[in-house]
């Protein structure tokens, strides 16, 4: 059964709505594709991914040494994070593919290797619950752009 509200105008999204990354607003991702070379960088799913991309690769330079990483591997995640970014912003798909399969891996990597305590768990969940949604909704309009009948849910 389809989600008939997502729609909607009148229904609002909850703020909490990126907890369920899975789930794409069919409408938002035809709007990102009509307005694919107008959005600014902060309003398309292309751009937000990448934004998102060189958040990290600046946290990670500004954090890696607090978070008792080498410079060998500060430079190769902010190299990484970085590439990724750029190519998610110029529209390819495996940039998103990659870029959601590295941060599950980093997550799952944290969150199960101990480095994680107190709430730093559920601060792994959340952060990868966003950057899931912006990389997803980055690679629905992608998908969508190139092949113009691909279902959007």
């Amino acid at each position: 059964m389809s989600n008939s509200n997502s729609a909607d105008p009148k229904v609002k999204r909850s703020a909490l709505s990126f907890l369920l990354w899975w789930n794409t607003d069919p409408a938002e991702v035809v709007k990102q594709v009509a307005q694919y070379d107008t959005l600014r960088a902060w309003q398309s799913a292309r751009g937000t991914s990448m934004l998102l991309c060189f958040f990290s690769a600046v946290v990670t330079m500004l954090l890696g040494n607090f978070m008792h990483l080498s410079e060998g591997t500060i430079e190769t995640e902010v190299a990484i994070w970085t590439i990724i970014g750029i190519f998610m912003y110029r529209g390819h798909r495996w940039a998103f593919i990659l870029g959601m399969v590295l941060w599950t891996f980093e997550k799952g990597t944290l969150l199960f290797s101990g480095m994680s305590s107190g709430a730093g768990p559920i601060m792994q969940i959340f952060w990868w619950c966003i950057y899931m949604n912006a990389f997803l909704l980055g690679l629905r309009v992608e998908n969508r752009r190139r092949v113009p009948s691909i279902a959007v849910a």
